[in-house]
């Protein structure tokens, strides 16, 4: 089941009554248009907190056994909101809707209702959005709910969706646009980036886990998440201007320790990414003096000798916080500031990528989406990088982690799970 917790969940400051105000909401909240969905709207005290998108099962008659696994899922996602008293619905499907009192999916929503009922959520209300009308979905009579439904160019049309389009609001046509157009166009300089990734590429090939190549490809990655995310990427001009640089870590990412390192690194930090890497005996002595792109001369530091003591073992509980995290374990939530400039550092450098650099690229960019409790976007982001790369062992791990509908342990928290975006 994939789920899609809107830009700035649990908080959102809108007070709306009229149904074409709530469903004129939903977009621009999610930030696309759903398909085959269905929404979730928590109610804190008549206002609305928490956005839930979840895909419909397969077939409008799914199986008692299915329907009652998905609607515990929601349920306990929208109970994780403390402040919630009630859920509204809203469900977009091309499925025929023939008969006012047999919608589709009914035996699904009404395992829904119970599920959410003994959470303490009770649903409140709900909308069925089809391809050219919507309507009540609880209302059988037709002299109060016009049949087969209202046009959505009501929903267009309402008065919170044209104070919204004023503010400068707006959304993407579905959910694979909105993760297309994220993305900045071709870079001017890509061939230099090319040509200086293929050469640390071939420089450092087998030593990118020797213990100060390790650190300092950490720092250079490190360096790029400071500042203040922006449309072109957290330290874009930069990037852009600096294709040895570029490059650099490009190539970096060839290597499976320095990119599983980086999930860590872009969410809590050099310290636990180190200390996590060397308890796991992902690194070793240094054998070759290490390389900086552009900065440090290469013998900076010294190769290490048989008579150089190696750094001090990290805590016990260090190797199992790295791998614990990658999965979304513990209760600790990551930084979510820096995660956020991790991940416009990852989009802005995509388009500079090819093969495996891309591939893992896009591939990081589906963790931080799934850390945020985005799994649908995740799956975007893991098809393209097989697209991108074939068969890219991350992107079909992730991908199996994600089709068992697990969330990360802070996404089921109201303090834990991911603000929003901050820029707005």
């Amino acid at each position: 089941m994939s789920t899609e917790p809107a830009d700035g969940t649990p908080r959102n400051p809108y007070r709306v009554n009229a149904p074409e105000d709530i469903l004129s909401l939903i977009p621009h909240t999610l930030g696309f248009e759903p398909r085959s969905s269905l929404v979730f709207l928590a109610l804190c005290g008549g206002r609305v907190g928490a956005t839930l998108r979840v895909d419909l099962p397969p077939g409008a008659a799914a199986k008692s056994g299915a329907n009652g696994a998905y609607a515990a899922t929601a349920a306990r996602f929208l109970a994780s909101d403390t402040e919630a008293d009630g859920v509204l619905m809203a469900m977009y499907t091309d499925a025929p809707w023939r008969d006012p009192a047999h919608p589709p999916y009914r035996p699904l929503v009404r395992r829904l209702e119970k599920e959410l009922a003994a959470a303490g959520v009770p649903l409140q209300d709900g909308w069925l959005v089809g391809p050219e009308t919507w309507r009540d979905y609880f209302c059988t009579r037709t002299d109060c709910c016009p049949w087969p439904g209202t046009p959505r160019s009501r929903i267009a049309d309402s008065r919170l969706n044209t104070e919204l389009v004023y503010r400068g609001s707006a959304f993407a046509a579905s959910i694979e646009r909105a993760v297309g157009e994220s993305f900045p166009g071709q870079w001017t300089n890509h061939q230099e980036v090319a040509a200086a990734q293929a050469r640390f590429a071939e420089q450092l090939a087998g030593q990118w886990c020797e213990r100060q190549q390790f650190q300092a490809t950490l720092e250079a990655w490190s360096d790029c998440f400071g500042g203040t995310p922006t449309a072109s990427g957290a330290h874009g001009d930069r990037l852009h201007s600096d294709p040895e640089g570029t490059g650099f870590l490009l190539a970096s990412l060839g290597d499976r320790g320095i990119r599983d390192a980086l999930l860590v690194l872009a969410a809590v930090g050099k310290g636990p990414a180190l200390e996590g890497a060397e308890a796991n005996g992902m690194l070793r002595r240094q054998d070759h003096p290490p390389v900086r792109p552009g900065g440090a001369p290469r013998d900076a530091f010294p190769a290490e000798s048989g008579t150089v003591p190696l750094p001090p073992r990290p805590r016990r509980h260090a190797a199992a916080d790295f791998r614990s995290l990658l999965v979304g374990r513990g209760p600790a939530a990551p930084d979510w500031a820096r995660l956020d400039r991790a991940h416009a550092v990852f989009t802005d450098l995509v388009p500079a990528a090819e093969g495996d650099a891309r591939a893992g690229l896009l591939s990081l960019l589906a963790w931080i989406e799934w850390a945020r409790g985005r799994g649908s976007r995740a799956h975007v982001y893991l098809e393209r990088a097989l697209e991108a790369c074939p068969g890219y062992r991350l992107a079909l791990l992730l991908r199996e982690l994600l089709g068992t509908g697990v969330l990360p342990d802070w996404a089921r928290t109201r303090e834990g799970s991911w603000p929003g975006n901050r820029d707005g």
